[in-house]
């Protein structure tokens, strides 16, 4: 079975992001014409006398639900027999006399009806997204991390007499796994993990197989083992 890698997952989760967005900015164009719409209707069976005075604006805004969208409506008149349709989100025209018609509008820019829909799912996909690009970082800058150290077969390492160093089997495979880390350092989880799989807590035995190490490298090998806090370890040149 193929791995999934974060790059993949990172594509998946920014497309998902992008269309949920679109779907969500499509809803909030239809939630405000429906709005529109349903204003527009009640005021109509109200049956207003005058269509053309501040009290039908005024009566027409109060059926709108969303405040925002409320204060920024207004209303548009013309004739049957011309098509003019109001710039901006529009809901469906209603007769209110013989070859007059009226529509309720609103001029939102794109930016403002994205800022009235729901964008919850679609910041979620997008930080998923983020995520998957950090982990995709991480593991192109540390391919190991978090994974079990490979150890090579044979262990380059001789003393400057040409005859190898006398090294127990663990203490090779430790040295060979600081040799073989392509950051050139190995945290004590990493080493742990991999020298004791399973061991719930091998810091004690980590300390003494380092410290055995040391003195087994000796000067000879031209080769010593640094701590960083006790948290990680690298094999240096003397």
């Amino acid at each position: 079975m193929k791995r999934i890698t974060p790059l993949y997952m990172m594509l998946v989760f920014a497309l998902s992001a992008v269309w949920t967005g679109v779907q969500s900015y499509q809803i909030a164009q239809r939630e405000i014409a429906s709005q529109l719409t349903e204003a527009l209707l009640l005021t109509k069976m109200e049956n207003p006398q005058d269509w053309f005075s501040p009290d039908t604006i005024r009566q027409f805004r109060g059926h709108i639900r969303q405040t925002e969208l409320r204060s920024s409506c207004s209303l548009a008149f013309y004739a049957d027999d011309r098509h003019a349709q109001p710039r901006g989100l529009c809901g469906r025209d209603v007769g209110i006399a013989p070859s007059l018609r009226v529509r309720g509008y609103v001029q939102y820019s794109s930016l403002q009806i994205w800022r009235m829909s729901d964008r919850r799912l679609s910041l979620a996909f997008g930080l998923m997204a983020l995520c998957c690009m950090a982990l995709s970082l991480r593991a192109r800058r540390w391919p190991h991390a978090g994974l079990p150290v490979p150890i090579p077969e044979a262990l380059p390492l001789t003393k400057e007499s040409g005859l190898p160093a006398h090294l127990t089997p663990m203490q090779e495979r430790l040295v060979a796994m600081l040799m073989a880390s392509p950051r050139g350092e190995l945290t004590k989880q990493e080493i742990c993990d991999t020298l004791w799989p399973g061991k719930p807590d091998a810091s004690e035995t980590l300390y003494t197989l380092i410290r055995r190490t040391k003195q087994a490298l000796g000067e000879a090998s031209g080769l010593s083992i640094e701590s960083n806090r006790g948290r990680s370890y690298r094999l240096m040149h003397r």
